[in-house]
């Protein structure tokens, strides 16, 4: 009898241990989402005034800088790539950025990465970088950006992916050959 009191009384305790266990994964989110906004390209806004090559803006591929490859979006200044989420708990925003390696030694002063967020009421902007691979060697790489999106957690929002010429002020937008890479919001 003491033996089955025993067997009983830790089995009890292995299932409390079990149903705290499924609380507390319930509590960190559960499964990772991921959304890719390059799947989502189609449904995407997309603006451009750009009309200096024969290359349509919003191309996408593969493309390498300095040995790093990513899917990429051709988004030349002045454009502006908007992608309707959900922004998923725990939600990241991780995209890279840069300008194309037959666009560093041509001419142009580079061009401005911006990264914003709208809700429909309010445009939040997160990231605004100039960067010019012709004449910073620094600048001739992937760049990559991380927003945290948690604040949108479970609302409809707009993530913004804007270009623009040279740094603030700039209108040379010669050879400004902007890419954005494998966009995605990651969320628990």
């Amino acid at each position: 009898m003491l033996k089955n009191t025993k067997l009983v009384a830790g089995v009890i305790v292995l299932a409390v241990l079990l149903v705290m266990l499924a609380i507390w994964n319930s509590r960190r989110g559960g499964e990772s989402v991921t959304i890719d906004l390059l799947a989502q390209f189609g449904d995407a806004q997309k603006r451009s005034t750009w009309t200096q090559t024969k290359e349509a803006p919003f191309s996408v591929k593969d493309v390498v800088i300095d040995g790093k490859t990513h899917k990429a979006i051709f988004a030349p200044p002045a454009s502006r790539l908007q992608f309707k989420i959900e922004v998923p708990r725990r939600g990241v925003l991780e995209v890279f950025y840069a300008l194309r390696e037959d666009a560093w030694a041509a001419d142009g002063d580079g061009a401005q990465f911006r990264i914003g967020v709208s809700d429909g009421r309010t445009y939040e902007e997160y990231l605004r970088e100039a960067i010019n691979p012709k004449s910073r060697d620094r600048d001739r790489k992937w760049f990559t950006a991380t927003v945290d999106l948690s604040a949108y957690e479970g609302q409809m929002v707009e993530i913004v992916l804007g270009t623009d010429p040279g740094p603030t002020g700039s209108t040379d937008s010669r050879n400004d050959f902007c890419l954005w890479g494998d966009p995605k919001v990651k969320g628990r």
